[in-house]
């Protein structure tokens, strides 16, 4: 059914901003909304390469920025204390998450945020 080259498809969407292909002679299945008009199957792959660059559903991509935004938010006194702004600008959502992770366990912090001592129970590398 979607591999006939001869058959003309629609490119569709879901609400979670993923992409497939769809024949345009068939009912779209709940939940999936046609981009454009009817095109070959190749033409719509092509679309589908362009366009969908991150393929993280779009839940998870606002998800790990909202949580990004607020970890640099919630961080950024004890940061600036350790990391170069540069650096911290350049790191992924990721990459902030698993470098406040760790300084959880390295070092102790006071009320005010500022660094203690380093953890002496912490697990050394």
């Amino acid at each position: 059914m979607f591999d006939d080259e001869n058959a003309e498809y629609l490119v569709v969407i879901n609400e979670e901003e993923q992409y497939s292909i769809w024949p345009s002679a068939r009912e779209l299945p709940a939940g999936w909304t046609a981009v454009g008009e009817p095109r070959s199957r190749n033409d719509c792959l092509d679309h589908i390469e362009r366009v969908w660059t991150d393929m993280r559903p779009k839940s998870v991509r606002q998800a790990l920025d909202n949580a990004g935004s607020l970890i640099a938010q919630g961080s950024h006194m004890v940061l600036s204390q350790l990391v170069d702004a540069d650096e911290l600008k350049a790191m992924s959502p990721e990459e902030l998450r698993e470098m406040l992770a760790s300084l959880d366990d390295d070092v102790l912090y006071g009320e005010d945020g500022d660094v203690i001592e380093p953890n002496p129970n912490a697990e050394t590398e």
